[in-house]
């Protein structure tokens, strides 16, 4: 008779044309693979664990023993082996290196249960922060970098206007330190996304050059919807038309622009030290 204490360990993965080595890789590099499962690939064990405590299910986790102890994130390996509802295994060093991706990794990867990015999850009406609306953003590291930011700075919202790039993108992850877990967030079309952000009021403040008055003597109402355009055109003509207020960044030497990153931080600080 078994012992039912005994616990089955699987065998450790070794091969790289393995299923689930080979499913990682899709998940990793295939937006349409991320859609098809409702799920993402997400590296290293500080990114999963923000993942973690922000409430979002981690299905699957994935490890390699050696490179987990140099890193030292074997305690939680150990710590989640006893986890009854996390399914881990462990994957030999050549099969875990042709699923990650960065140059130096921690010996661990999961994947994660996508989430739902309608723009009924924003409760506009409850808030008393700025919303950030990013108009055909392009890179995933920007975004990244940028719901970081946004995280950091206390944006209550980020609504992706036609974003180019998939929001569950690994570099995305990647850029945000895990944080895009913590940062409500929709995405939408430009008219959909005007005509429910409408019906609340909210006052449409972007960034112009040719703006008089300066990011910093802005008088910002509570929750601004904060507009950007795209890192190569900048704000379409669509959003060009609902402005109603224009706001520059005080310039002290020859640039007459910046990175979107570095832009949306000056925006948001502006805005926390009126407020």
């Amino acid at each position: 008779m078994q012992n039912p204490f005994y616990k089955i360990v699987p065998e450790i993965i070794t091969s790289i044309s393995n299923p689930s080595v080979k499913e990682l890789v899709k998940l990793r590099e295939s937006a349409r693979r991320r859609r098809e499962r409702e799920s993402f690939f997400v590296e290293g064990i500080e990114d999963l664990l923000t993942m973690m405590a922000a409430g979002k299910e981690v299905s699957e986790i994935y490890y390699n023993s050696r490179l987990a102890i140099h890193s030292g994130s074997m305690k939680d390996i150990e710590r989640w082996k006893e986890s009854e509802t996390l399914q881990l295994q462990e994957l030999g060093e050549d099969a875990f290196l042709k699923a990650a991706y960065r140059r130096n990794p921690d010996g661990v990867v999961g994947i994660v249960q996508s989430w739902d990015l309608g723009l009924s999850n924003l409760k506009c009406d409850e808030l008393n922060q700025p919303i950030l609306l990013l108009d055909e953003i392009e890179k995933p590291g920007n975004l990244g970098a940028i719901l970081r930011t946004s995280e950091a700075l206390g944006a209550g919202s980020v609504i992706l206007s036609e974003p180019r790039v998939d929001f569950f993108n690994p570099n995305v992850v990647r850029s945000s330190r895990g944080l895009l877990a913590n940062v409500n967030l929709a995405v939408g079309e430009k008219g959909e996304i005007f005509e429910y952000l409408e019906k609340f009021g909210l006052e449409f403040v972007a960034t112009s050059a040719k703006a008089d008055q300066c990011s910093h003597e802005f008088q910002y109402q509570a929750n601004s919807v904060l507009v950007f355009g795209s890192e190569s055109k900048g704000l379409g003509e669509f959003w060009k038309g609902k402005i109603k207020k224009w706001i520059r960044l005080k310039m002290l030497g020859s640039a007459n622009s910046l990175n979107l990153n570095v832009s949306v931080g000056c925006v948001l600080n502006d805005y926390n030290r009126i407020n």
